[in-house]
């Protein structure tokens, strides 16, 4: 079944923060691939994220290829606090562990495990809060954006 989500994301430039609306458009079954497109305009030029990942980590990375380089998508999705779950996610779906050092899956698999209130951590991919780090290779995250990025880029 074809789903659409209306939302707004953020982008960070240089010098600003930037709202604008999103479009995500994707499947919502059973199937192991499914198709992701998402669509925002920044600057009067409209950009398109396509991929296949349930999770829409490739859509993401692909958006994030396609816009100028000094514009970042800022969003858990691609958050250093933004982590998946070891157990397994629903799409538009991460954890905020922005109050805890995570260094190995194995760390996530113990939070999940001794913290009843790890639900409570959940967070849409798109999801912004004053507390976004962008991600990078010198800070675990258990979340395959940065994998799909470079990938797109080499």
């Amino acid at each position: 079944m074809k789903k659409t989500i209306h939302e707004h994301i953020t982008l960070l430039s240089p010098t600003d923060i930037i709202v604008v609306p999103i479009q995500i458009n994707y499947d919502d079954g059973e199937e192991a691939i499914t198709t992701v497109e998402i669509n925002l305009t920044y600057d009067g030029v409209k950009y398109q994220g396509r991929g296949t990942d349930y999770l829409w980590v490739d859509a993401f990375a692909d958006l994030q290829s396609k816009l100028p380089h000094n514009i970042k998508l800022a969003c858990c999705m691609t958050c250093r606090h933004g982590n998946m779950c070891p157990y397994g996610n629903k799409d538009n779906q991460l954890f905020c562990t922005k109050d805890i050092t995570i260094a190995s899956k194995d760390d996530m698999i113990k939070l999940i495990d001794e913290d009843s209130s790890f639900l409570g951590r959940a967070v849409a991919s798109i999801h912004y809060c004053k507390d976004f780090i962008y991600q990078t290779d010198d800070c675990y995250t258990y979340n395959d954006y940065l994998y799909f990025l470079k990938n797109i880029k080499s």
